[in-house]
This record gives C-alpha cells, structure tokens and sequence, in this order.
C-alpha cells in the first residue's frame, strides 16, 4: 500500500472514500468506548449512521452526473429497490409524526 501510494496519486474520490469510512470507524469506536448508556450508544450510532447514508447518497448523486454510474451498472437494480423500501418506511415515519 505504502509503495502504490508513493508511485501514483490516488484519485480525489477514492481518498474521500477512505476518508469517510475511517472517520465512520471513528465515530463508531467513540460511541462505543464512552460511558454512556447503551441507549445513548445506540442513539449516537443511529446518529452517524444516517449522516453516512446520506453522504453515500450525495456521493452516488455525482457519481450518476458524471456518467460513473449507468443503466447497465450491475448493482444498480439492489440499490433502487434498497432506496424505494428506505423510501417506504421514511414516508411511513413522516406520516405517522413520529
């Protein structure tokens, strides 16, 4: 890894990724490591949870305007029916008021 690194340059998404998930790992050993309640833990893990998925989403959004990401991209059919049941179940919290 050290040598790649030191050939070439790693492009600027691939060390955002790399950003995201470490500071993912982070947050997780943090909420996990404090001397909190398993409630709070629990609360702060949803917390972070949800500000990744929604950093995957907005990341995922350029990748689809930049033409990364297309019709014949295989994992595009999971990851549209994965966001029509997240979609579901956010509509059915909004609508419950919950």
């Amino acid at each position: 890894m050290d040598k790649k690194l030191q050939s070439e340059p790693l492009p600027a998404a691939v060390l955002e990724d790399l950003k995201n998930a470490v500071d993912h790992l982070r947050t997780t050993l943090w909420a996990l490591m404090s001397d909190d309640s398993p409630d709070v833990v629990t609360s702060k893990l949803i917390t972070f949870r949800l500000i990744r998925a929604t950093e995957i989403c907005r990341q995922v959004q350029l990748d689809i305007d930049a033409s990364e990401v297309g019709i014949n991209s295989p994992q595009l059919p999971k990851l549209r029916e994965t966001l029509r049941l997240t979609m579901e179940r956010v509509e059915r919290l909004y609508r419950s008021g919950m």
